[in-house]
């Protein structure tokens, strides 16, 4: 248990005060081309939820009454006893290294000297070993902590396996991913105390503009990376410029009845030209409220150029490909482009548990009713017609395709008139649609007039399952699911500055508690419920420091 526990600590102190939001980042060292990074706002996030709530938790009470350990104890009571800087930036990223990878969780020290029993005291017989100024402890889990004076760095292999090796090595050993031995994850630690400035990624633009955005927590996705992982498979195919160059990054916060992310796309030059040449169209209010029901459960809608279709299957090497499949039908992607106007919409609706469904007999005989409960939506697709010569084209080819899956198509009904093509799984629905219709939906201004928009109705749907929930329990865990979660909103907000951006919206029940107060109740109400307490003293212990938070979450696993 005790060499489970540095890792356990040094991963949950990360996990509940990654990286302050002060603009110094001095200590901290991830490397720019960093496949993943994470920063967690821990005094704003404890301005959000207390200590004493936490402390409150039935999880937290067993985890502590279950520890058997003195030192564990300790240092789960303060984790300030370990030495480390629990207040201070920390930092966690993941990093493909050639054939491996490893993850490292970085942060200050405090006190060197606690430090350094409270690492050797958890991993008895480890000894340290000195490297100029930087002492390092294996841990003997294919994993170690190095530390000089004032910062520390915990590092751990993560294997990450490449497709290319696998389908171009003859060796079946090549299937098993690289994984780095102690030796080389101690070179890596010690290099981070020196990444020199232009290497890290602290001080990359794009960032620091992510960084900029208020949030609890923000993370770091460097698509290249992984790009890099397929060992240039797709770059054949040109697929590559979905890759390179581009990364994404978000801040998520917890607002007062609500949660919400923010996002931020940085893409290449190729990808970005395309989409800025391409940029405007907007989601119209009318095409949404044309939905046939007043039961939307969730609807996604967005409108893009046609023409910009075209370029990026050119830009991805595919425009030849498609237009000789089309060209067996005869048609072509330019004909495809004059068809539509781009608007496209989805929308799920009338959702329900049916103790009866009735299906398609494959064999052509009468259709096979089965009793049991199983959920049921009509589901409506339906785009814009342009010009309706190019399209009655196109529809005549989905009509003769279709007629030769009927086991699949049979239960599918589409149609096409002048203004919209229309499919569904409910006849009732595709003429309704085509006819026209304004059902005003309160959430219509929320996603229209945005290149995307999307909606669900949580609440609709938890209500429309309940019937198939017989379980005392699992209706308990439902009641208080429809006590927390309202409906989620996401739209794309077209470019700002050198990003794309755009924000996701969850919003709760009850609007005017903050909402990861909410989150805390409602996580250990639902332990609780699916979990009931097993018999054990109901244990009291008064913590002096928030992080100890994240070091009993993560106290369950330390018995595996």
């Amino acid at each position: 248990m005790q060499r489970h526990l540095l890792s356990l600590l040094l991963l949950a102190v990360a996990l509940t005060s990654i990286v302050s939001c002060s603009s110094d980042k001095k200590g901290i060292a991830i490397p720019k081309d960093a496949s993943f990074a994470l920063h967690v706002n821990v005094k704003s996030l404890t301005s959000k939820v207390s200590w004493q709530e936490i402390q409150q938790n039935e999880w937290f009470k067993e985890a502590y009454a279950n520890e058997t350990d003195s030192f564990a104890k300790k240092t789960l009571q303060d984790p300030a006893n370990s030495g480390i800087d629990v207040q201070g930036d920390l930092g966690v990223f993941i990093k493909k290294q050639n054939q491996g990878g490893y993850m490292a969780v970085e942060g200050g020290i405090k006190d060197a000297a606690a430090f350094e029993t409270f690492a050797t005291s958890v991993n008895k017989g480890g000894k340290v070993v000195k490297t100029g100024d930087v002492s390092v402890l294996n841990t003997g889990l294919k994993s170690l902590v190095a530390w000089t004076s004032n910062r520390f760095v915990f590092i751990s292999d993560v294997p990450m396996p490449s497709l290319s090796n696998r389908f171009n090595s003859a060796n079946p050993d090549a299937n098993e991913p690289f994984s780095f031995t102690t030796d080389s994850l101690q070179k890596f630690a010690v290099e981070l105390f020196d990444l020199p400035s232009k290497n890290n990624l602290i001080n990359d633009e794009r960032f620091v503009s992510v960084m900029k955005e208020p949030g609890d927590i923000h993370y770091w996705v460097n698509a290249e990376q992984y790009y890099n992982s397929l060992g240039g498979m797709l770059s054949l195919l040109k697929m590559n410029v979905l890759f390179e160059g581009n990364a994404y990054g978000a801040a998520l916060n917890f607002d007062n009845g609500k949660i919400t992310f923010k996002s931020k796309a940085f893409v290449n030059k190729e990808l970005k030209a395309l989409m800025e040449k391409n940029a405007g169209s907007k989601v119209s209010t009318e095409m949404i409220n044309r939905i046939p029901s007043k039961n939307v459960v969730a609807v996604f809608a967005f409108k893009y150029q046609p023409q910009g279709f075209l370029d990026l299957l050119k830009l991805m090497g595919l425009d030849g490909m498609v237009n000789g499949f089309l060209g067996s039908e005869g048609y072509s992607t330019a004909e495809f482009a004059k068809a539509t106007k781009g608007d496209v919409l989805l929308s799920v609706s009338d959702f329900e548990i049916k103790h009866e469904t009735t299906i398609p007999n494959p064999d052509g005989g009468a259709p096979m009713v089965i009793k049991n409960d199983m959920p049921h939506a009509n589901i409506l697709f339906a785009t814009s017609v342009n010009e309706k010569p190019s399209f009655d084209k196109l529809f005549n080819i989905l009509q003769k395709k279709t007629q030769a899956i009927p086991e699949i198509t049979n239960n599918v009904h589409f149609q096409l008139n002048n203004d919209w093509f229309a499919a569904s799984n409910s006849p009732e629905q595709v003429n309704a649609f085509l006819s026209g219709g304004n059902n005003n939906f309160p959430f219509t201004s929320r996603i229209s007039g945005k290149s995307f928009g999307g909606y669900i109705d949580l609440q609709r749907l938890m209500r429309s399952g309940a019937p198939a929930i017989t379980d005392s329990s699992a209706k308990a865990a439902l009641d208080l699911s429809v006590g927390m979660w309202q409906d989620v909103f996401m739209v794309s907000g077209g470019q700002k500055d050198d990003a794309f951006v755009g924000e996701v919206e969850i919003n709760l029940v009850d609007k005017s508690t903050n909402s990861l107060k909410q989150l805390n109740k409602y996580l250990d109400a639902m332990g609780k419920t699916l979990h009931p307490k097993r018999n054990q003293g109901d244990a009291q212990v008064r913590y002096t420091d928030p992080a100890a938070a994240g070091l009993a979450a993560l106290e369950p696993v330390l018995h595996p």
